[in-house]
């Protein structure tokens, strides 16, 4: 009678370190759960950033395309461009 149950207990043991060694590691793991689950929050992080990135550089579009006065900043400050008879003025720091 001692023996049965000491065999129960430890097959039982046994059952249970199996199950959970399959639930934890293999193709449908736990880790791998956990490791797609950190890809897919970083993914998602990532595609925010792209997103509000496309948001910008479609509002700069916009801009370029109907106002002049931003192209001619965008002009002055990035190029120094001028118009006829404006005389440019660069100033240099002396070190």
């Amino acid at each position: 009678m001692k023996r049965q149950r000491l065999f129960v207990v430890f097959l039982l043991g046994a059952l249970f370190l199996g199950v959970t060694i399959a639930v934890v590691s293999g193709d449908q793991g736990l880790m791998t759960f956990y490791r797609t689950w950190r890809r897919m929050q970083r993914l998602r992080i990532e595609l925010a950033d792209s997103l509000r990135t496309v948001d910008s550089l479609s509002v700069e579009a916009g801009r370029l395309n109907d106002d002049t006065a931003y192209i001619e900043r965008i002009a002055r400050e990035k190029f120094g461009m001028a118009r006829k008879n404006e005389t440019i003025y660069k100033f240099v720091e002396e070190k």
